[in-house]
């Protein structure tokens, strides 16, 4: 999925006048957008914006910016659904650019939701992007919540699960441990790639990236005195994947 309908997301006047409306719509019958709702959460919150599905991710395009102009333009819900869908199909490189090397953003993965997954993707996209508010009905009960409460080690391990949605967020706001010896894990059920990193106090240390079940685990030795947890897979702790651990 590319940025801005004005600037390099495939910009719905163009398509439009290039190849018509009606080679980008699809049918809205039979989508079903919780199902879309979903796995959007699962397979895409990660990269994207989309705030209907509290989607905060960073290395891709800002998706309710990118249709904000379309929207208020007056283009339908059927425009939308095509225009996703198509990219969906066919990704094309992201545009957006690492601040620092200037390189291109990594490109979407082919065949992240194939067939009618695919369809119910763009469906619910179309119907959130650009519209504010909040879900409501089925679709409110997908995604959402954030992290709550305090890990608390114990027998020198701590566990900071990754949200098993998808999204970014471990499901501890924050941790506590004693001085010494701790190994920290973090079981990722999503199939959006995590891992379990801590810095402060001299230590800076980075577990493997893990996804689908698997653990993300990192042994350190703690003084007394706050750390930062956090996930350091690209644009995760900028969307708010971190939490301070304090060592007393």
């Amino acid at each position: 999925m590319r940025r801005g309908v004005r600037n390099g997301f495939a910009t719905v006047a163009v398509v439009v006048a290039a190849g018509g409306v009606g080679g980008c719509e699809l049918a809205d019958s039979g989508t079903n957008v919780v199902n879309g709702k979903t796995l959007f959460v699962e397979r895409c919150s990660s990269c994207h914006v989309l705030a209907r599905a509290d989607a905060k991710g960073t290395t891709g395009p800002n998706l309710d910016q990118a249709f904000q102009r379309a929207r208020q333009d007056g283009f339908g819900q059927s425009t939308f659904e095509g225009i996703v869908h198509q990219q969906i199909l066919n990704p094309a490189i992201n545009p957006q650019r690492d601040p620092k090397s200037g390189d291109p953003g990594p490109k979407m993965p082919a065949d992240l939701v194939t067939g009618e997954d695919a369809e119910d993707v763009a469906a619910y996209v179309a119907q959130a992007a650009a519209r504010g508010g909040k879900d409501t009905g089925a679709l409110a009960q997908v995604g959402g919540g954030g992290p709550e409460g305090t890990a608390k080690a114990e027998g020198g391990v701590l566990e900071i699960p990754a949200d098993e949605s998808g999204q970014l967020f471990f499901t501890f706001a924050d941790a506590t441990a004693p001085a010494g010896q701790l190994s920290i894990r973090t079981p990722n059920p999503a199939p959006v790639p995590h891992n379990i990193a801590l810095e402060g106090g001299g230590v800076d240390e980075e577990g493997p990236v893990v996804q689908n079940g698997d653990v993300s685990e990192i042994d350190v030795d703690v003084d007394a005195g706050e750390y930062t947890f956090y996930c350091s897979v690209e644009g995760h702790r900028e969307a708010g994947m971190e939490g301070t651990l304090t060592v007393k």
